[in-house]
């Protein structure tokens, strides 16, 4: 009996290291993961975070090492957007209606940052007006946005125009938007690309139920072109073009976050909080060279 309960253990044991594992790409090589099946805080040693107001006069307040905000729960990353007002968080000259938000914006700046390879994660959307979730890429070389205080807003809960929730300046390093989805604009996912000279390759596609099902986005990116999916569907090739210029030949770092409101998005529905961007997990792999 004892042996049968060791014997099954063991089976256990392997079966969920198996499952836990990445499968190998042919011509590609895994080197950054995580699978998130452990419980608790992101893994310090590949997440860290943006802290308050950020950019954009959003409503969310960023938090660090909030497990309401961010979490793992053995099987996925949840990134939750809450309607509260931790009195904490937010400066007492913020007492308007629309400033009651919070949620988390993961990244890897300090952590781990790449130059060309093959990023994957697979993910669920939140729902909802006024959701604005991103998986997207910046150089660590580019100069941070200093968070500002929120400005003020007009009656439908939308950035008055010209106002801004941040100040600082940004460089010339590029941007890459793997998925931005907007709540107003159900079920769709945008690609964009953010180089020199004011050049914004974009690609809009449908998605089948962003909200319930998982999908997979993903982005090869070579010296000379990137090619980005949707689940196994290629959905936009940018090539280098040698007029435009090309910001995307060193490093950059992945984010991962939900804003809420924004320059185009209205307040959100608090009567659908929490929303929640749900990570089954997040690859990065690298071509094998021969």
């Amino acid at each position: 009996m004892r042996r049968l309960l060791f014997t099954t253990a063991v089976v256990f044991f392997l079966a969920n290291m198996a499952f836990a594992q990445a499968p190998e790409l042919p011509g590609w090589k895994l080197v950054w993961s995580d699978e998130f099946n452990y419980t608790g805080h992101p893994d310090p040693t590949k997440w860290g975070y943006e802290e308050g107001y950020v950019r954009h006069n959003e409503l969310q307040y960023y938090t660090v090492n909030r497990l309401e905000n961010a979490r793992a729960d053995g099987h996925n990353l949840l990134i939750e957007l809450r309607k509260e007002t931790p009195e904490s968080f937010l400066p007492t000259s913020i007492n308007d209606e629309y400033h009651r938000y919070t949620a988390a914006s993961v990244n890897t700046r300090n952590t781990a940052s790449w130059t060309y390879g093959r990023f994957e994660i697979m993910a669920k959307m939140p729902e909802g007006k006024g959701t604005w979730p991103a998986l997207w890429f910046l150089s660590p070389l580019r100069t941070p946005r200093v968070p500002g205080p929120p400005q003020p807003r007009g009656p439908d809960g939308r950035e008055v125009q010209g106002q801004g929730g941040y100040s600082g300046g940004e460089s010339s390093q590029g941007e890459i938007d793997l998925m931005e989805a907007w709540g107003s604009r159900a079920n769709r996912t945008a690609v964009h690309i953010h180089g020199t000279k004011g050049h914004t390759p974009s690609k809009t596609v449908p998605v089948d139920d962003m909200y319930g099902k998982f999908h997979l986005y993903a982005m090869e990116w070579y010296p000379d072109h990137m090619d980005f999916f949707l689940d196994q569907d290629k959905i936009l090739t940018y090539t280098k073009d040698p007029e435009l210029g090309w910001s995307f030949d060193h490093p950059m770092y992945l984010i991962m976050n939900i804003a809420c409101g924004g320059p185009d998005e209205p307040a959100p529905d608090d009567s659908k909080l929490p929303q929640f961007m749900t990570v089954d997990y997040v690859r990065v792999y690298q071509k094998v060279v021969k």
